[in-house]
């Protein structure tokens, strides 16, 4: 192992130790400034934000005010645009500027993307010079690594070998076409870097505390990294010299339970009675050794190889299989008569199309084709017979020259009136919220999706605090049909917005401005960890899941308990392994409009065992999804053949949104359901290590339908 991955892992170590350097001489740079740049690598993770993290030293005369604007380009195309609003002075000491940018969709992906800055300042506007960053393409993916320890500049071969455990590939069949699409890259952070905003972290797939990078660690570092965990990372921490108090207590904040605890002795060294900790935290996992990373045999144990399993999370089958020694492929069985699935190596999900529609505009209506046949005869007639007949008549035929543009005129704005009139609206725009809850019943994340529909060309100004603001380009994710309903959105001819203007401090607080064309979607995700948000009051811990997928007592008192903490208009969804959500009672909700025509019939999968003995492929069959479930769990395609869930970046993609492991037997996901005014809020929470039967591990409980109303919003006016 350590043969195929030391050249790569050297060679990005060796990009991090430059990067590393201290001050960086950047091009075109005026001599009176020297540019630090402290972004420790060059590679980014596919979805994640990118971090701005630059000092400017200026030394020259007077002191100048102002602030920076940075550019993201790619190629000649400019992708966004940052400006900062709060003012700062360069001074021979420097000036910190530390900001996020979202992620952006990549159309070449031989092409990096190109990070400008300028300072702008009473002085005139300095040019910072260029830094590029390598972005996956379409058709690969990229994870991203951290490692937190004051190294010095040079690599051991040792660290490099440790590095290449946690390469992800080495959880993918070594035959797998996919594994060569796949890279995961090593970032080093040094423990004053490591942020405090737990946004910050969504770089990061895993990140790795080495003993000393721990112990370095402050208070406000501990507690962003303990939100991060909660809302989905993978933390991994090593323990080998003397710790504080302080980082003890940290640690058994994130146990379970007694046996999961750290206990110091007289010299401040630290014991783990039972082994390895290895705990599910919130949405999140991690992983806690005492032992000296860097040993070739503790590189090869199993126990390492099970944390490392863990903190990709692995799928539950798939952890288990190689202890019984069994080899698992998946196989694609697309529907006859369609082409086989391209190498999906990211999560594409094939069902927003009834998210659009669930966000359209109530008052959104489409002229129908009758009524714009009518208009164009009337024209015609008007100005053929009526204009012969009428001015014959009166024997001023030469008139026509004036008749025939007023009627035109006349005629125009009739059309562009009436498109208008159905078409137009009123601007409030809908949202569909996730809220994630954790231990506890504490909201750990929120994700929220609006759709912006505008009826003429406007400009948009979204305000967020504490998150991370991501325009979307839904177009990415359809297929094969231009209409949602009676809606006829065009796949390819409709204009998008221009690039995002940003202006603030992301992700403190910044407006996003963008330029809405005329009657064409801009779908948008807001993203925060830990939001202080008002929840309704509910007893989580207390359910017992696995007792309410059939009816009785406990399931009555359960639907009461929710609409007296959730209201009338609410209702409740299990899921349960590869099934489809199974509603709790009755509810007339409606949480996404029926959209097939949407659906891409190649991606929709599930596994049933093989019958052909142990070794054999599972072979996975079409089976129907819906975008609740889409969101939830994802069908074994690409990574998510081999894990469950990945960590969350707030990117332009949904994959980090999904929660539970169709493999696993003790895994179940509750999802409440209400609405409020216009929003559908749904509120998730999953439930682990939950006793089941060995002989029926994924009972079939009775489905009750969802309410499926026809939506009046998207059908064309009568």
């Amino acid at each position: 192992m350590l043969r195929n991955f030391s050249l790569p892992l050297t060679l990005a170590f060796a990009l991090n130790v430059l990067g590393a350097t201290g001050t960086l001489p950047a091009q075109d740079v005026d001599p009176r400034l020297s540019l630090e740049f402290h972004r420790r690598f060059q590679e980014l993770r596919t979805g994640s934000p990118i971090s701005i993290d630059w000092t400017l030293l200026w030394k020259g005369q007077g002191m100048p005010k102002g602030y920076l604007e940075v550019h993201v380009l790619q190629g000649q195309e400019q992708l966004g645009r940052l400006r900062t609003t709060t003012p700062a002075v360069l001074t021979s000491s420097g000036a910190r500027f530390r900001t996020l940018l979202p992620t952006f969709t990549t159309n070449d992906p031989l092409s990096p993307l190109d990070i400008q800055a300028y300072f702008v300042s009473d002085l005139g506007t300095f040019d910072l010079g260029e830094r590029s960053m390598r972005v996956a393409g379409a058709f690969r993916r990229s994870f991203v690594v951290a490692f937190c320890n004051p190294w010095q500049q040079t690599t051991s071969l040792d660290e490099v070998a440790f590095t290449a455990t946690l390469d992800f590939s080495i959880l993918i069949d070594p035959n797998d076409p996919l594994r060569r699409l796949i890279a995961t890259y090593p970032a080093r952070i040094f423990p004053e870097d490591l942020p405090d905003d737990p946004l910050w972290l969504c770089e990061y797939n895993l990140i790795v505390l080495l003993p000393e990078g721990f112990r370095d660690l402050r208070r406000p570092q501990m507690d962003a990294l303990k939100r991060w965990v909660d809302a989905g990372g993978s933390l991994c921490v090593f323990l080998d010299e003397p710790i504080s108090r302080v980082h003890a207590g940290y640690l058994n904040g994130l146990a379970r339970s007694a046996g999961d605890r750290v206990t110091l002795d007289d010299n401040g060294r630290p014991r783990l009675d039972s082994g390895p900790v290895r705990v599910r935290k919130g949405l999140g996992r991690v992983v806690v050794h005492q032992s000296r990373p860097m040993s070739k045999a503790f590189r090869e144990s199993p126990g390492w190889r099970s944390s490392v399993d863990f903190l990709w999370s692995r799928h539950q089958r798939r952890r288990d299989l190689p202890a019984r020694g069994d080899s698992v492929r998946v196989v694609v069985r697309p529907r006859p008569g369609t082409p086989p699935p391209l190498p999906e190596i990211k999560s594409r999900i094939q069902t927003l199309g009834s998210l659009l529609a669930r966000l359209t505009p109530d008052d959104f209506r489409v002229v129908p084709l009758w009524l714009l046949g009518t208009l164009l005869v009337g024209y015609v007639v008007v100005i053929g017979p009526v204009d012969y007949f009428l001015l014959g008549i009166f024997r001023r035929r030469k008139l026509t020259w004036f008749f025939f543009p007023l009627v035109t005129l006349g005629f125009t704005l009739l059309i562009v009136w009436t498109s208008h009139d159905y078409m137009g609206t009123t601007g409030d725009a809908k949202s569909v919220i996730f809220r994630d809850i954790g231990d506890d019943g504490t909201l750990v994340r929120e994700n929220r999706f609006q759709l912006h529909l505008k009826g003429q060309h406007s400009t948009q100004e979204t305000t967020v605090r504490r998150g991370l603001f991501t325009p979307i380009d839904h177009r990415r994710f359809l297929f094969s049909t231009n209409r949602i309903g009676s809606i006829p959105f065009a796949l390819s001819d409709l204009d998008l917005a221009k690039p995002a203007e940003y202006v603030g401090l992301i992700p403190g607080e910044f407006t996003a401005i963008q330029d809405l064309p005329q009657w064409s979607p801009q779908l948008n995700r807001i993203f925060r960890i830990g939001p202080a948000e008002e929840i309704p009051s509910f007893d989580w811990d207390s359910i017992q899941p696995e007792a309410l997928s059939v009816p009785g007592k406990p399931q009555s008192q359960f639907i009461a308990s929710v609409r007296t903490s959730f209201g009338e208009r609410s209702g409740a969804l299990l899921l349960h392994g590869e099934g489809p959500p199974r509603w709790i009672g009755e509810s007339q909700i409606t949480l996404f409009p029926s959209t097939t025509e949407w659906d891409d019939p190649r991606y929709h999968y599930r596994e049933r065992p093989s019958n052909q003995g142990p070794g054999k492929p599972v072979v996975t069959e079409v089976a129907t999804t819906s975008f609740l479930q889409d969101i939830c769990v994802r069908p074994p395609v690409g990574v998510f053949a081999t894990i469950s869930q990945v960590g969350p970046h707030g990117g332009n993609n949904f994959e980090d949104l999904v929660m539970l492991d169709p493999t696993d037997p003790g895994q179940w996901l509750l999802v409440i359901a209400r609405t409020k005014g216009h929003d559908l809020i749904l509120y998730r929470h999953l439930y682990i290590d939950r006793p089941f039967d060995t002989d029926d591990p994924f009972p079939v409980a009775r489905a009750v339908p969802q309410p499926n109303p026809p939506t009046p919003s998207i059908s064309p006016r009568r």
